[in-house]
């Protein structure tokens, strides 16, 4: 019961649940199942962004760059689109961008040194200036049909995209939970020295995690590129915010060494089905990034409240042992003593 009560994961899942039902008093049409389909499908971009956060994250590092990352990798996969190579190498080239970009940052934070946040705050600069030089600053219009088509199509009425999004969560998932060598992004963020005592290669670690990060905002472009059907230059704007937002809301520790995969999902499920309801409730959408924050910041608290609260019955819970054994210890020592006095 404890570990259910300290899981950032449930509490926000149970509040998204709450708060469809909520809205639903005032719209039933948030209830259907295309609507829910509907909201689903437009949180992946988002998704996929906070699941690749979270490994650096997990890792007590912040990659602030990971919109421009999807932004640039949006602008190879259209070039590439549009040059005439198939929907897979297209896909190929947005993703190895995405890497690239990624181990990039990796370089400079790993092996220069250079901290996070200002290594990440400079390629953010970097990338988006490059998507520029490229494109001239025009958009990248008449793309395919290809990956529309890829988009639109459903199967038992859910989009393509979704069933494939589902299946990579569900795969990172267990290879957190299952493979070894995945579970050293959790040692390294909770005790880098630690970790190295024990053999794991810390900085191969730090790489991978920014690497990744890179590799999943290039799978982001791709989803959003095959949404909306052309790349504006404003592609990636401001998702690096929302994805630290999405990884912390979802229980993921900016310490490090904390969160799952499914921290990053029902973080980026929430924040989307935030903006959705907004939709539903009238409520202009300026509105959006005000009331997300403010929910943002209701459920962090909330929880800590929470986890103080269990963490406090646990220290008194130890502390009425600790007593009970000093007390019966005490009571042996007397019995000890009169069975000494009565010889």
């Amino acid at each position: 019961m404890m570990r259910l009560l300290k899981s950032r994961e449930l509490l926000v899942l149970i509040l998204l649940v709450g708060m469809i039902f909520a809205v639903a008093t005032q719209n039933h049409a948030v209830l259907r199942p295309l609507t829910l389909i509907n909201i689903v499908n437009s949180s992946l971009f988002l998704m996929l962004i906070a699941v690749g956060q979270m490994f650096v994250v997990q890792t007590r590092g912040i990659d602030v760059s990971v919109g421009a990352i999807a932004g640039l990798s949006a602008v190879i996969f259209g070039f590439a689109l549009n040059a005439g190579l198939p929907l897979p190498l297209a896909m190929l080239c947005a993703l190895a961008t995405g890497a690239a970009a990624g181990a990039v940052n990796a370089v400079g934070v790993v092996f220069v040194g250079i901290p996070p946040i200002i290594m990440t705050l400079g390629t953010l600069g970097a990338y988006r200036g490059f998507m520029r030089v490229l494109t001239g600053g025009s958009w990248i219009e008449s793309i395919p049909q290809s990956i529309k088509s890829f988009a639109v199509t459903r199967y038992l009425h859910v989009p393509l995209m979704v069933w494939a999004v589902a299946v990579l969560v569900i795969v990172v998932a267990v290879l957190l939970w299952r493979v070894r060598a995945a579970r050293n992004f959790y040692a390294v963020g909770d005790n880098a020295d630690g970790a190295y005592l024990l053999g794991i290669n810390v900085k191969a670690t730090r790489f991978a995690a920014f690497t990744l990060s890179g590799l999943f905002a290039g799978a982001a472009a791709i989803v959003f590129v095959g949404q909306i059907g052309f790349v504006p230059m404003q592609t990636g704007n401001g998702q690096e915010l929302k994805a630290i937002a999405a990884v912390v809301l979802g229980g993921v520790s900016l310490m490090g060494g904390t969160g799952t995969v499914w921290s990053a999902v029902i973080g980026a499920l929430f924040l989307t089905a935030v903006d959705s309801m907004m939709i539903f409730l009238h409520v202009p959408g300026s509105w959006n990034n005000a009331v997300a924050g403010a929910v943002l910041l209701g459920i962090v608290v909330f929880d800590y409240l929470i986890r103080r609260t269990v963490h406090n019955r646990q220290l008194a819970a130890r502390a009425a042992e600790m007593r009970r054994a000093e007390a019966d210890q005490e009571r042996a020592s007397s019995a000890t003593k009169t069975r000494e006095m009565a010889s």
